[in-house]
């Protein structure tokens, strides 16, 4: 799995000398960024389904910058923000705003979508409509986004573990019945 991962992934000296990124590039040079192992992977993926569920642009940044000072695979981070997708995106949030509310007890009638009746001539007037409707979600969301965060990051660290053992147990097994032939 390791070796897959090694092809099919871009190398860190290819991603360090993109023009972007330059700034980051003492803080991005450290080897253990970049390292395979199950513990950096693993914990990698947690944090990228943390930082996944921040709504904007700035779920990869804060991936790798959470990454850097915790030596988790800076891949495997950004990788991890993509549990949350155009497909995803609304479910995960109706399922944080559910758990939420069984937490606060506040009732669930504030979950109906907002009307977006809004003329192809000005699309972004949906950016405020959007952003209020989120804020009258209130604390429900919050503390369900903390609850499906700590959920999402248990989940794929464990579960990163769990598969990464697997392989290694089978390739180490099939390896081993190869010598005895």
């Amino acid at each position: 799995m390791k070796q897959l991962l090694r092809d099919r992934l871009p190398k860190p000296a290819v991603i360090l000398e993109n023009r972007y990124l330059t700034w980051l590039k003492p803080w991005l040079g450290h080897p253990r960024l970049w390292h395979m192992h199950r513990g950096s992977v693993s914990l990698g993926i947690a944090i990228g389904a943390v930082t996944g569920l921040i709504p904007g642009p700035i779920q990869i940044l804060m991936a790798i910058l959470i990454a850097i000072p915790l030596r988790a695979n800076v891949l495997a981070a950004v990788a991890g923000t993509f549990v949350t997708n155009p497909l995803t995106f609304i479910p995960l949030y109706m399922l944080a705003f559910s758990m939420g509310t069984l937490v606060t007890g506040e009732s669930i009638s504030a979950l109906a979508p907002p009307n977006l009746s809004v003329p192809w001539s000005a699309p972004w007037e949906i950016i405020p409509i959007m952003w209020d409707w989120l804020v009258s979600l209130g604390p429900s969301l919050v503390v369900g986004l903390g609850i499906l965060a700590a959920l999402l990051a248990s989940i794929g660290y464990f579960g990163t573990m769990a598969v990464w053992r697997l392989i290694v147990t089978r390739a180490w097994r099939t390896r081993h019945t190869r010598k005895r032939w």
